[in-house]
């Protein structure tokens, strides 16, 4: 908005500059024009007269006498009108300037607003956590709540992610959580399995609906090996 607001006033300067200027050339052209037609007439009236020139010029019959008439009251004319287009130019730019602010802080109030009617993020928390290793095989347990004030989550998803030794990611796994609807206030139990888990040192939970994560805060005590992001 600020950029038009910059290319509307720079487009209307140029304009008025051009005004002007075009206004001052054919002053300059008018005066140099009757300038050129005075001389004119005094080397005619000298030539008819001799060295006795006439006090006024030719009457107004003569088609030259409109060249001095017309001298008395074009300057303030063409003042006047310079200033009529420059005030005409100033209002313009003004209404302008006043209408891009006006926009700004409606655009500004209307994404205020839009923040102050969103709702503060509310985490989902994790209570419980812990694991087994049955075999080769990894199973993470653990039980999560959806807060009073939260809204009521579909599709919810654990998601375990297990690394090595040196952090090198080996393998994921998800499962749905116990409940397919985890309203506000509820909490529900979940459990993932991991195959081939031999080499598994350390891992991770996470949640997730079937179009976005969702963020969680941990509320457990600290397991020895378990991380949660």
């Amino acid at each position: 908005m600020i950029n038009l607001t910059l290319a509307i006033v720079t487009l209307l300067s140029l304009i008025v500059a051009a005004i002007m200027s075009l206004v001052a050339w054919t002053t300059k052209r008018d005066e140099r024009r009757r300038a050129a037609a005075r001389v004119a007439w005094l080397a005619a009236a000298i030539h008819d007269h001799g060295d006795t020139l006439p006090l006024r010029p030719p009457a107004a019959d003569d088609e030259r006498a409109g060249l001095f008439v017309q001298s008395t009251g074009s300057p303030g004319t063409r003042l006047a009108a310079i200033g009529v287009v420059a005030i005409l130019a100033v209002g313009a730019v003004t209404g302008l300037v006043l209408l891009a602010e006006s926009g700004s802080r409606g655009t500004r109030r209307g994404r205020d607003s839009a923040r102050a009617e969103q709702p503060a993020r509310v985490l989902l928390e994790l209570v419980a956590l812990e694991h087994d290793r049955d075999d080769s095989r990894l199973v993470v347990r653990g039980i999560v709540r959806n807060p009073a004030s939260a809204v009521a989550l579909n599709g919810l998803t654990a998601v375990v992610l297990v690394f090595s030794k040196d952090g090198g990611f080996i393998a994921s796994e998800r499962a749905p959580v116990a409940v397919t609807a985890l309203v506000p206030g509820a909490e529900t139990p979940f459990v993932v399995t991991l195959p081939d888990a031999d080499s598994v040192d350390r891992y991770r939970v996470s949640f997730r609906t079937n179009d976005r994560i969702v963020p969680h805060i941990d509320r457990r005590g600290r397991n020895a090996i378990a991380r949660t992001e």
